[in-house]
């Protein structure tokens, strides 16, 4: 009798944890409306940065510095690319050819072999089954090249913004730089404590600030659409020193708008997971002191587990 009875005692704890694997894994599966709009959105902005950058990127061998100055110069060492954003403007294409001068190569060519591992390798830390891996080892190495990759990334950036010819642009990629500095910063403090909501917060943070430049190339598009549908008819009256300065105008505009977009999209997305969008009810909860007990972090031995809320919570008063 005791033998029947542990009998289905198991079979029933096995039953049941099957349920709860079943359930877990339709969770995974069942995305919200909001999750959606972030998975294509990142889709669209991976499909950007390969159509828009790195593409054209290869396609000109930007290994080879000789050779794209030659193509960009003329013998006399001029501009004799003209791009005709706006009338016969060379705006763009002294932007590009800017990048494979002496004083910016340098800054450039780092630039971009850190795009290519970014955008290549980040979002297979956002996949679940992914993620927990090999006991999450594969997900450690991923994360510690990252967050290298995303400082390498800013570092150089912030130097190229540097050597621009623009005031805008670089206030804008200054901004970006120290916000990708603090969530790299965060990531890795919570990381290194166990502390896994936490964690996940800043790193979700930093993967969507740093659609910052896949959105720029988007909007620059956008904006030179606009200008050839409703705006074009007026460039045969500007000179070539006024056409360049529409288009580089242009340019400021994509990286405003770009960095405005990413920050306010990936704080939107937060609040929502978080709950702070759901509707008001009576069974409202706040956060207390906007943290979890510290006491953990005096214990790396002891780890947060990823399915706990990100804010300790209370009920108010009914």
């Amino acid at each position: 009798d005791q033998l029947d009875i542990q009998k289905q005692t198991s079979l029933k704890a096995k039953k049941r944890d099957r349920k709860v694997s079943k359930k877990k894994n339709e969770n995974r599966l069942n995305m919200n409306s909001r999750n959606k709009f972030a998975v294509a959105g990142l889709a669209l902005m991976y499909l950007i940065s390969w159509t828009m950058s790195l593409s054209h990127l290869f396609g000109v061998h930007f290994w080879d510095r000789e050779a794209n100055l030659e193509r960009y110069e003329n013998e006399g060492g001029e501009m004799e690319v003209v791009d005709g954003v706006v009338g016969n403007s060379t705006g763009l294409a002294e932007i590009g050819h800017s990048y494979f001068t002496a004083r910016r190569y340098m800054y450039f060519l780092p630039h971009v072999l850190g795009a290519i591992l970014w955008w290549n390798l980040y979002f297979l830390q956002l996949i679940p089954s992914i993620r927990h891996a090999y006991e999450k080892k594969l997900h450690r190495i991923l994360g510690r090249l990252l967050m290298v990759t995303a400082l390498a990334q800013t570092l150089s950036g912030v130097c190229l913004a540097y050597t621009a010819r623009s005031q805008t642009i670089r206030t804008t990629i200054y901004t970006l730089a120290m916000a990708v500095v603090f969530c790299v910063v965060q990531a890795w403090f919570y990381a290194y404590h166990r502390d896994i909501p936490k964690h996940k917060m800043w790193a979700l943070r930093l993967v969507g600030y740093m659609q910052t430049i896949a959105l720029e190339r988007f909007f620059l598009l956008c904006i030179i659409l606009h200008h050839t549908i409703w705006e074009a008819g007026s460039d045969d009256l500007l000179s070539q020193a006024q056409a360049n300065q529409k288009v580089w105008e242009m340019f400021d505009q994509s990286f405003i708008l770009a960095l405005l977009t990413a920050l306010l999209l990936t704080e939107w997305y937060l609040a929502g997971e978080q709950g702070y969008l759901d509707p008001p009810t009576r069974t409202t909860t706040t956060p207390v002191n906007n943290y979890l007990p510290t006491d953990h972090l005096t214990d790396r031995n002891k780890t947060v587990p990823e399915q706990q809320p990100l804010l300790q919570t209370t009920r108010l008063e009914q």
